[in-house]
Order: structure tokens, then C-alpha cells, then sequence
């Protein structure tokens, strides 16, 4: 184990099987530091939530090791709870108004009097539930109840965050402005694991990536990282300022094809002679100059061009692509219960 002061969190070839012989997670090696924000993506049924419940002490790893805030997470549980934050998919909801629900949970928690007020009217304004402040949690609608889940378990001191998939149900405002503020915390120095499916907001949260699959770490980087690395196939339109000929259309396929390139079929009913191409390129990088070159060369012009954004998604599917299924389709994250059988899928620890 490493004795970095900076790591608050460290496994070493973790794993659950909830029968003999069939794990939801198995041979997870990662580290979380202090002030780092790590996403954990992976399709349903890949063990995001069965990792979160280990990390959490909700569930007992059948195998491994894992250190957490310099304890065991085997005997370690009781130390923890009270330093750790989590929320997850499952709601818990009580019969007292969201304004006192928040009070009491910190009460709970030993956080002064005064702190709990100022901190629960900082949390009914940033998650939006004035509103709502003095109805029931069971009386919300389905939105507002994860806003006020998530600033519930805001309203205690941590040090290590849990979050699964903790802005499900919020519109694209509500997310926004609950990622800037996870963000602005991670820079004072609250770690989290964070896991959720749209993959833009793990982009824009995380400092690093852990993807996995049927219940195996297949790949640990940056978001960058990761899109330079698995990418895969992105599109480059291009106009030219006169349309190609036959000819040259021709030409330019074969030699875009020489490449490992293709050029998209036009949509049906528009002519194949269109001054507008779309080539579809593993390496963007590489492809524009030569693009610039072949145009030179024949004395042509482009009008406009435009290229793709990597993102974390199109990563993401490059590299989950034609990694093996789970058997029966997909297990869904609320059971997370792949099978993991035969040899590790490239697991790779930090």
C-alpha cells in the first residue's frame, strides 16, 4: 500500500461475489488522492454500485484489500462512517419538512447549532427548495427529491464523498449548478468517487477515470487521457468551394481509404456530387494535414471545414466496444450483478 499522505483511499484486488464463483467486482486495484474527484463509468451491471457500497462499508468485500482514511475497511467500519459522505440511488426519506430534515441530519452528525442553520439555508438555496422547505420529503416531486437528497448529505463535515449518479432526475440547470459546487469543494479538499451515466458531467467533474466492466477496472487515465487514447472513429466535414467530380470523388475515397479512412454515403435523395463531404478517421491529427496536401495538389479549395469534438462518450464507446457481454443482456446498476468468469479484461490499476 502506498504512504502517500495524499491518498485517502486505496484497494488492492478488491471484489464481491454474492454466490460461489460469481463476483459483481473482482481484482480492483485504484487510489483516490486527497482533493481528487474520480468518476467511475461502466454500463449497467459493470459494479459501479456494488465498488460504491464496498467503499461505503454498506456491503463486505469477499476478496482483496482496501485502506481507507488509514484504516481497514474490514474492521475499520465504525471509524468510518462518520467520515465518510453517500449518496445513493435508493431514497431515504423521512416524515419531518426538507427545512427540518436538514437540521436534524446535521444534529445527528455533531455539527453546532448555528453551522446547521447557516449551512441548511446555503443548501435550500443552492439545491433550489425554498419552495419546499416546509413540505415533506415524500411529498416532492421526483426531482426535487434527489436535490434534496444530495443536500442532505451535504450538511455534515466528510472527507471522502460517495456519489451514484447523484443528478438523476434533475434538468440541465439543477446539474450545472450542483457539479460547480462539487467542484469548488474537491478544490478545498473533499475527495470523491462520483459514478454516474452521462458522461459529459464526468468530464467536466473528474480529475481521473475508472471505466469497468463486467466487474473488471479495463481502463484508469484522465478524461483526456482517456479520449486520446480510445477514441475511435470521428468525422471531419469538409465543403469544398465546387463540387468533385466523379473523378476526383473516386480518387479521393481510395486515397482516404489507404489511409483507414471512408468517406459517409451522403443522405438518401442527395446527389453524391455535393460540394459537402463527410470522411469519418481514427487520427484526426494525421488526417488534416494530409487533407491539405491532397487539396493543394489539385488545385482545389475548401469552403469549410469542421471536425468533431472528442469527448468523454465517444471514448468511452471506443472502448467499450467489442469488449465481451454479460451474460443476459444487462444487469442493471440498482441489482449490479454481472458475472465474472475467465481471465481478467486488462484490469489496470494506477
Amino acid at each position: 500500500m502506498s504512504s502517500s499522505s495524499d491518498v485517502v483511499l486505496e484497494t488492492r484486488d478488491l471484489g464481491h461475489a454474492y454466490a460461489p464463483g460469481r463476483f459483481a467486482v473482482r481484482h480492483l486495484t485504484f487510489e483516490l488522492r486527497r482533493g481528487e474527484v474520480l468518476g467511475l463509468l461502466g454500463r449497467n451491471g459493470a459494479g459501479k454500485t456494488t465498488t460504491v457500497r464496498m467503499l461505503t462499508t454498506l456491503l463486505p468485500p469477499t476478496e482483496g484489500t482496501a485502506i481507507v482514511l488509514g484504516h481497514d475497511l474490514r474492521t475499520g467500519g465504525r471509524a468510518l462512517r462518520s467520515r465518510l459522505g453517500v449518496v445513493l440511488q435508493a431514497e431515504s426519506l423521512d416524515f419531518v419538512t426538507v427545512e427540518r430534515n436538514l437540521l436534524l441530519y446535521a444534529f445527528l452528525w455533531g455539527v453546532p447549532r448555528e453551522i446547521a442553520k447557516s449551512r441548511a439555508e446555503e443548501m435550500i438555496e443552492l439545491f433550489e427548495l425554498e419552495k419546499a422547505r416546509r413540505r415533506r420529503p415524500w411529498a416532492l416531486s421526483g426531482g426535487e427529491r434527489r436535490r434534496f437528497q444530495v443536500a442532505r448529505e451535504l450538511m455534515h463535515d466528510m472527507e471522502i464523498l460517495f456519489l451514484d449518479e447523484p443528478t438523476v432526475g434533475l434538468d440541465a440547470i439543477a446539474r450545472r449548478r450542483i457539479l460547480r459546487y462539487l467542484r469548488e469543494r474537491a478544490r478545498q479538499g473533499l475527495s470523491m468517487v462520483f459514478t454516474t451515466h452521462i458522461l459529459h458531467e464526468a468530464d467536466l467533474l473528474c480529475d481521473r477515470i475508472a471505466v469497468l466492466h463486467l466487474g473488471r477496472l479495463v481502463a484508469w487515465d484522465t478524461p483526456d487521457g482517456l479520449k486520446r487514447r480510445h477514441m475511435g472513429l470521428r468525422e471531419i466535414s469538409v465543403t469544398f468551394t465546387t463540387p468533385l467530380s466523379a473523378t476526383l470523388r473516386a480518387e479521393f475515397e481510395r486515397d482516404l481509404g489507404a489511409r483507414g479512412g471512408s468517406v459517409v454515403p451522403p443522405p438518401p435523395g442527395l446527389p453524391p456530387l455535393e460540394p459537402a463531404v463527410t470522411l469519418r478517421v481514427a487520427r484526426v491529427e494525421e488526417t488534416l494535414p494530409w487533407l491539405s496536401q491532397w487539396v493543394q495538389r489539385h488545385g482545389l479549395d475548401i469552403e469549410r471545414l469542421a471536425v468533431e469534438e472528442a469527448t468523454l462518450e465517444g471514448a468511452f464507446l471506443g472502448l467499450i466496444e467489442g469488449l465481451e457481454e454479460p451474460d443476459g443482456g444487462d444487469g442493471g446498476d440498482g441489482d449490479d450483478r454481472p458475472s465474472v468468469r475467465g481471465p481478467a479484461l486488462g484490469g489496470v490499476g494506477p
